[in-house]
């Protein structure tokens, strides 16, 4: 009984794998069910058997993911006391994971509103950064300073300041000094 177990369990694993490999060269709408098969060395029934719905699938593919790209949590801010040090921190983070991971946004594009899985994926992952946003801010109330922090710290501003010529560390150093400036009363 304890072999089957670790043979469904190391099969399911091959799936994944496959799945994953796939997403990450064609996004979840391109990949099929027969493909992920193939790649894995299974059977199409044993793919369905493990995932009855290409929609399983796609979240067994996000959670592996999401463990994978390391998404800041509020542990960036362990022994960081002032709101500058945090802003600085959390710009840091942010733009380190958005070079990690802006292969996957550039891949899914569309597919993180039109997927399911996906868009409950980003939701989460945009809650989860939200409340990063606030515990930055830790308990100001500059509405301004906190609607500055959610547009510098996005994507699409990463990707053009990339675009404009900078490294990830450049654009996170610029960022956080605006930032900091801005938390200092620099936008009074």
């Amino acid at each position: 009984m304890q072999r089957r177990s670790e043979h469904v369990t190391q099969t399911r694993q091959r799936i994944v794998d496959a799945a994953t490999e796939l997403f990450s060269k064609q996004g979840a709408r391109a990949t099929t069910m027969n493909e992920v098969a193939r790649l894995a060395g299974v059977s199409p029934t044993t793919v369905s058997n493990h995932f009855a719905a290409q929609e399983q699938l796609i979240e067994a593919v996000v959670d592996r993911v999401f463990a994978d790209i390391q998404v800041p949590n509020s542990t960036i801010f362990n022994g960081v006391r002032t709101l500058t040090g945090r802003l600085g921190v959390l710009t840091t983070s942010m733009y380190a994971f958005f070079e990690r991971t802006s292969h996957w946004f550039e891949l899914l594009g569309a597919e993180l509103v039109e997927v399911p899985a996906l868009a409950r994926a980003q939701a989460a992952f945009w809650a989860s950064i939200q409340q990063l946003y606030e515990q930055a801010l830790g308990g100001s109330n500059d509405h301004l300073l906190a609607k500055t922090t959610a547009g510098l710290l996005h994507p699409a501003t990463f990707s053009a300041l990339k675009a404009a010529g900078m490294s990830a560390d450049e654009a996170a150093a610029v960022v956080a000094g605006l930032l900091a400036h801005q938390a200092r009363g620099g936008h009074r």
